[in-house]
């Protein structure tokens, strides 16, 4: 195996990082864009660079981050809404 095809497989088997989860746990929708043409969802832009480099573990970390974050979001908004009930 050569060192290309040895930094393929690397790549493709490497782990989300810390601060990389976290802002697909934290931020897992995207926000109103005020130029529709332009994307300024900064998770979709990293899925894509993932997919663009070959990150297969990545990018399914990421959609797991990224449900994960809402279900976080949507027990949120129930536990707020029982208690001001």
């Amino acid at each position: 195996m050569n060192q290309e095809q040895e930094n393929a497989e690397n790549r493709k088997n490497a782990p989300l990082s810390n601060a990389e989860a976290t802002g697909f746990f934290f931020i897992p929708f995207g926000f109103a864009k005020i130029d529709r043409r332009k994307n300024t969802d900064f998770n979709e832009s990293e899925l894509e660079r993932f997919k663009k480099f070959g990150f297969d573990r990545k990018i399914k970390q990421a959609s797991e981050m990224r449900k994960f974050g809402i279900i976080f979001y949507m027990s949120i908004a129930i536990i707020l809404a029982y208690l001001l009930k």
